[in-house]
């Protein structure tokens, strides 16, 4: 079969069950007016986004969304994976610190964003501060994870050779425990936006979130649709942005791997 059938294939196959949930949603919805305010209709749907898009509303949204998540994103990754990656040169603080990471990563985002709006207002820098706090639990948990992980006949060989513990750090626990900071930056991605969004949703005058209450307030469903919509478009450029890190950030693996 040749490749350019194949990846057809592949397309249509991905495709399909979308198809099939929007004639479904369609068929269902078109000629009843009462369903229609309910559940929208893909063409109200349609129309909508790209009215909203026309006009520059939801590109305005958008833009504010995504700044507060990618922001929030890098600060909470960062600073998670810092920590983990220090609890490993520091093994006291590690044993004290364990319960404190356990009991903070219990707590709901949700049950913090009403302080955080407090503390820093409506403004950006609160959505900001939720999608840090929505994400650094569980960078430092995988970042620790990561150094822990270190096969021990690295250690024993640093041991060997009489390297001091800040080398070992360097050399050995930081870039085997890369792969662990990536995936949690996979895992992040969700966390950051949900954390952004929830501060939207409670308390904001800007953001995907807060265009999704107003537009929900009016039950207007089109709309509330067209933001969902940005939304997961959000996620897939920022997956895509982390995947491409990967392969910058990890590349050096496979191609060790295959030499």
């Amino acid at each position: 079969m040749p490749c350019w059938l194949r990846r057809t294939i592949g397309f249509t196959l991905y495709l399909a069950p979308l198809a099939v949930l929007l004639t479904a949603w369609q068929l269902a919805t078109q000629g009843a007016p009462e369903r229609q305010f309910i559940f929208s209709s893909p063409l109200q749907v349609g129309q909508t986004f790209y009215d909203l898009l026309l006009s520059g509303e939801l590109l305005r949204h958008s833009a504010v969304t995504s700044f507060e998540t990618f922001v929030g994103f890098v600060i909470g990754t960062s600073t998670g994976a810092v920590i983990g990656l220090s609890l490993w040169y520091y093994p006291s603080a590690a044993r004290i610190a364990r319960p404190y990471v356990v009991a903070i990563g219990a707590v709901p985002v949700f049950a913090l964003a009403p302080v955080i709006i407090v503390w820093f207002g409506i403004g950006v820098f609160s959505k900001v501060m939720m999608a840090a706090l929505s994400t650094v639990v569980v960078a430092v948990v995988q970042a620790y994870e990561g150094t822990m992980s270190v096969e021990k006949r690295f250690l024993r060989l640093m041991d060997v050779m009489g390297a001091s513990r800040a080398q070992t750090f360097r050399k050995v626990i930081v870039p085997s425990a890369l792969v662990w900071v990536v995936n949690s930056m996979k895992l992040n991605i969700g966390l950051a936006l949900l954390g952004a969004f929830i501060g939207e949703f409670i308390s904001a005058e800007r953001g995907l979130g807060y265009l999704i209450v107003r537009a929900s307030g009016l039950f207007d469903m089109a709309t509330v649709f067209s933001a969902i919509i940005m939304l997961t478009v959000i996620a897939l450029v920022l997956t895509r942005g982390v995947e491409w890190l990967e392969r910058r950030v990890l590349g050096w693996r496979n191609n060790n791997g295959a030499g």
